[in-house]
């Protein structure tokens, strides 16, 4: 039985989707900015794990 418990788990496809359409499609001068914070916030992430990476494989 389900008992009214519909929750949808989304995917990672969805949400690479959902970003890639995020990015796309930028109205107003605010969107930029969020926009480049966002691509910013996933620039650094991307270096940390580098970092993340490099420190295990001099381990």
């Amino acid at each position: 039985m389900n008992n009214g418990n519909n929750k949808h788990k989304t995917t990672l496809k969805e949400v690479l989707t959902a970003f890639y359409e995020y990015l796309r499609r930028p109205k107003t001068v605010f969107d930029i900015k969020d926009r480049l914070k966002a691509l910013i916030f996933f620039a650094i992430i991307i270096m940390i794990l580098e970092k993340i990476a490099q420190f295990f494989a001099e381990m």
